[in-house]
């Protein structure tokens, strides 16, 4: 087998969440190259891997010659457009990053790029590689339930009263709750829905005053055109925590701290510089949970929730549960346990897969542009305050593709 050459643009939060991932499959891939305008940020995680790597100030250097197979995309939001179509245009295969681009023209660059240079693109960071959604999905498929009716999914987190750059909090740059959170809602709508939706209306907000130029919550209701709709909520401002309706687990499967909200949570009086995020990066609180916030570490790994999701069908009813899915029918209620994630290991091994076998990747450019579009219609939506209809969608991948190895430890 190949030993997949991969390099990170971007040494921050997202390069610390894919190492262990990268290191699990040390028969498959190593971490070669870095690339990244902070030398600290490149050292650390390099410290954290354990072994010495290229590194690059630029990424069109790193991609210019042989250090690398592949590009992990994982520059700030504005950057992923430029990022990947180097790494394409150099014959790099590339895994990007949510939001897949801040624009649809830059989307359709991606697209071009890649199909034009023969790459392998996977959209990264989409709840839809966790196993709780594909079993979902293969209920669905299975016809057990009927068609698709509605889905709700809800999300209050403490986003927006984390420690965030200027950068992260500036919806001109791809940030705020629609381009950060909103691309997680959309995947699992999206896959669970039959994939092309037809129309979105939505409301979006900017309420926190520090925080006056990125939006920190939205409404979003979504027509298919097979005929089910779906509604997105995300909060992100902190007061409220879904983890209260989720017993207790969090994005990470592990309990929070606080999730009865009863302790008030550290309010920011505005953005951190970047020298303070990365402080806090390298000192393991890479979000800067304060007072009231956070997982509890020391809890034990369960399903992970990111906020809660309904799936209402013709013939039932699903959710997640702690340890798996509850199917709701007119016999009951039943649990289907299901084996624990492997996280962020899912694309890097779709990635590996998909070049070996060279197919389709599960979640590819267009599928990633169809997302986008969603939550750019969003923040257009709610500018007009009208319906905007879509032209980018496209139907979402069968069950039986993707990364089958990631669904179990």
């Amino acid at each position: 087998m190949v030993q997949l050459k991969l390099g990170i643009a971007g040494a921050g939060i997202a390069a610390l969440q894919v190492l262990p991932h990268v290191q699990r499959l040390s028969d498959r891939m190593v971490l070669s190259a870095l690339a990244d305008v902070r030398d600290d940020n490149m050292a650390h995680v390099e410290a954290r891997y354990g072994r010495t790597v290229a590194k690059f100030s630029d990424v069109r250097e790193m991609c210019a010659g042989d250090a690398v197979d592949a590009v992990w995309v994982a520059s700030p939001n504005h950057l992923h457009a430029e990022h990947s179509i180097i790494a394409a245009q150099h014959g790099k295969h590339v895994i990007c990053e949510k939001p897949m681009a801040t624009t649809l023209d830059k989307c359709q660059a991606i697209v071009d790029a890649v199909s034009a240079h023969g790459v392998k693109y996977v959209q990264g960071h989409s709840k839809i590689y966790e196993v709780v959604f594909r079993k979902m999905a293969e209920v669905i498929e299975s016809g057990e339930l009927g068609c698709v009716t509605h889905i709700q999914t809800w999300n209050w987190n403490d986003w927006l009263i984390r420690a965030l750059t200027p950068s992260e909090v500036d919806t001109s740059k791809g940030a705020g709750v629609v381009f950060r959170q909103g691309p997680h809602q959309t995947d699992i709508v999206r896959y669970l829905g039959g994939g092309k939706v037809r129309s979105v209306r939505a409301s979006a907000r900017r309420a926190e005053p520090n925080f006056p130029d990125c939006e920190g919550n939205y409404t979003a209701f979504l027509d298919f055109e097979n005929g089910a709709v779906a509604t997105m909520v995300f909060d992100g401002y902190g007061y409220f925590d879904v983890t209260e309706l989720t017993w207790g687990i969090g994005e990470g499967g592990r309990k929070h701290l606080n999730s009865e909200s009863l302790k008030p949570r550290t309010r920011p009086a505005g953005p951190v510089s970047p020298d303070e995020k990365y402080a806090m990066v390298r000192a393991g609180n890479p979000y800067g949970h304060g007072e009231g916030s956070g997982p509890d570490p020391s809890a034990p790994r369960r399903m992970p929730f990111f906020g809660l999701t309904m799936v209402t069908c013709e013939r039932g009813v699903m959710r997640q549960s702690p340890d798996g899915l509850y199917v709701y029918t007119k016999d009951g209620r039943r649990e289907i346990p299901l084996p624990q994630q492997l996280g962020r290991s899912a694309e890097l091994i779709e990635l590996c897969d998909a070049i070996a076998e060279n197919r389709p990747t599960f979640l590819d450019a267009r599928w990633g542009m169809a997302t986008a579009e969603i939550c750019m219609a969003i923040l257009e939506s709610s500018r007009e305050r009208r319906e905007i209809m879509l032209k980018h969608q496209v139907v979402g991948p069968a069950v039986s593709a993707g990364p089958a190895a990631a669904m179990a430890e």
